[in-house]
């Protein structure tokens, strides 16, 4: 995992419940995971799209996409 696990702690106790280490660390697989379908799907669209930059729009129509 490379996302720092910090962050992804104070995300998680905003429920104000507790949160084990292998939850965090579940969560932040989690999100690499949805991040690098959005990532894949916007490239794809920027591809068909004849850019090499991805754009704004192209990660919310990817988004909507994966939904």
């Amino acid at each position: 995992m490379d996302i720092p696990i910090t962050p992804l702690e104070k995300i998680l106790k905003k429920t104000r419940l507790r949160v084990s280490t292998k939850a965090v660390k579940e969560f932040g697989t989690l999100l690499e995971e949805v991040i690098a379908d959005v990532a894949a799907e916007a490239t794809a669209i920027a591809k068909r799209s004849g850019r090499k930059t991805v754009t704004r729009a192209d990660i919310m129509v990817a988004k909507r996409k994966l939904r």
